[in-house]
């Protein structure tokens, strides 16, 4: 019966994957279609719930919390099919990079790096799975874990296995302020104008790299610049395929003026063909594995797509800002906005409230002038605290996913030196933001 469900479940996210990348190439000459998309969503979900992990079913809950409390009337059926059109993309988001990472896996070139990465001697391996995690993760997310985790030597003790899951966790989760693959960086998109997101982009390589040149060396035994050299050379193989990568979606976007999220969706499946004729040998493995990933990823849609209506909603009512007017009248300065909004989002998530709830909640207050703030600087300081949650947070799926992978406790890998990593990240990330906001 399991079996026969999952099939189901299957078949249905298979199905609104293609409504989605329909509803992007014809937009709005499909709107039966997507409605129609809506509602075969509608019943993946209702599929989902029996078999959601206890904390998605309480993120679930809180998000129920703060709809009530936003919401100034229950919306109409019109209503409820609007924001289900408007948050259908992200349904086709995941499996797409489900797909990506299947593909990636039966790479040489990643085989190459990973092999590259075990024969790093131990005092350059945390630098070394921090930026190899970083620079994978900017492109796969969470499916860097399971390509630096083989790269792990498998008779190492505790403490080495510890210290590898923290590096490529710093370096993944950290990899959200510059990259569109991440779901960030579509929430942020749906409160700031695209061209003010790409601008946030550019920013985010500033922040990437000064968030490296600062923990790097902190966490990394006898460091060196010969260890950093050593460290970046493992990810030569893999180099100049990331490149393309992020060129082609950056191009796209910018010549046919989608947003980043749609981009994702459009032109990382044409990618995977590209590989799929150079190598297909591999088409069959890349399409198991996608199939057997894409029947454990229901929470993250669910999750996602639920916590995106709530803030469609949030943006078509004034409930947030006349109980921000409550508080504090006139316009927020840029200063508290800037710095509240990833030291909130990181510390929200330390006791399991999910960056999706706090961020979608925060940049619908601060956004469209509700603060004195360049929007592109808004954009930023939320993707510093999503980064910031999701290394600080063991209900975050990057946690649970790197802890499994690394044979580490989530609560171990969370309370680490991660924890106030994540803080001092969030902190210094916001006042750095405040600073620029001020000269500018």
């Amino acid at each position: 019966m399991l079996i026969e469900v999952n099939a189901i479940r299957f078949a249905l996210l298979c199905a609104v994957w293609m409504v989605a990348l329909i509803q992007i190439v014809a937009g709005e000459h499909t709107v039966a279609l997507s409605n129609i998309g809506v509602v075969i969503f509608v019943v993946f979900g209702l599929l989902t719930l029996p078999k959601m992990r206890r904390d998605s079913l309480i993120i679930l809950v809180l998000l129920g919390f703060v709809a009530w409390l936003l919401l100034d009337h229950m919306p109409t059926t019109g209503e409820w099919f609007e924001a289900g059109r408007s948050v259908l993309i992200f349904a086709g988001l995941l499996p797409t990079m489900t797909l990506v990472r299947a593909t990636a896996e039966t790479m040489p070139s990643v085989h190459k790096t990973q092999r590259a990465l075990a024969a790093l001697p131990p005092e350059a391996s945390s630098g070394g799975l921090q930026m190899a995690g970083h620079i994978f993760g900017g492109i796969i997310n969470t499916g860097a874990f399971a390509m630096l985790s083989a790269a792990l030597p498998p008779n190492s003790d505790v403490r080495r296995r510890q210290m590898a899951a923290e590096a490529a966790l710093r370096g993944m989760v950290s990899s959200c302020v510059w990259s569109p693959f991440f779901v960030a960086f579509a929430i942020g998109q749906a409160f700031v104008p695209v061209d003010q997101s790409w601008i946030a982009i550019a920013l985010g390589l500033v922040t990437a790299i000064l968030f490296a040149l600062v923990t790097v060396p902190l966490f990394s035994q006898r460091f060196s610049l010969a260890q950093l050299r050593m460290s970046i050379s493992c990810l030569q193989p893999v180099g100049l395929r990331l490149l393309i990568v992020l060129v082609a979606v950056i191009a796209t976007a910018l010549i046919f003026d989608l947003t980043a999220l749609s981009t994702v969706v459009i032109v990382m499946p044409c990618l995977v063909v590209i590989q799929f004729v150079r190598h297909r040998a591999n088409i069959r493995l890349i399409v198991k594995n996608t199939h057997q990933a894409m029947t454990n990823i229901g929470d993250d849609i669910v999750i996602i797509t639920v916590a995106m209506i709530v803030g469609f909603f949030a943006t078509q009512t004034n409930v947030l800002q006349m109980l921000v007017a409550s508080v504090y009248v006139g316009v927020i300065p840029g200063w508290f906005a800037l710095i509240a909004t990833p030291s909130l989002m990181m510390m929200a998530s330390v006791v399991g409230v999910h960056p999706v709830i706090t961020s979608t909640a925060l940049l619908a207050i601060f956004s469209r002038g509700g603060a004195d703030v360049q929007p592109a600087l808004l954009m930023q300081s939320h993707l510093i605290g999503w980064g910031a949650g999701t290394m600080a947070s063991i209900a975050s799926l990057s946690v649970i996913t790197c802890a499994s992978l690394y044979n580490v406790t989530s609560r171990d890998l969370v309370l680490g030196s991660n924890l106030p990593t994540a803080f001092c990240y969030a902190a210094g990330g916001g006042a750095i933001l405040a600073l620029v906001n001020m000269i500018l």
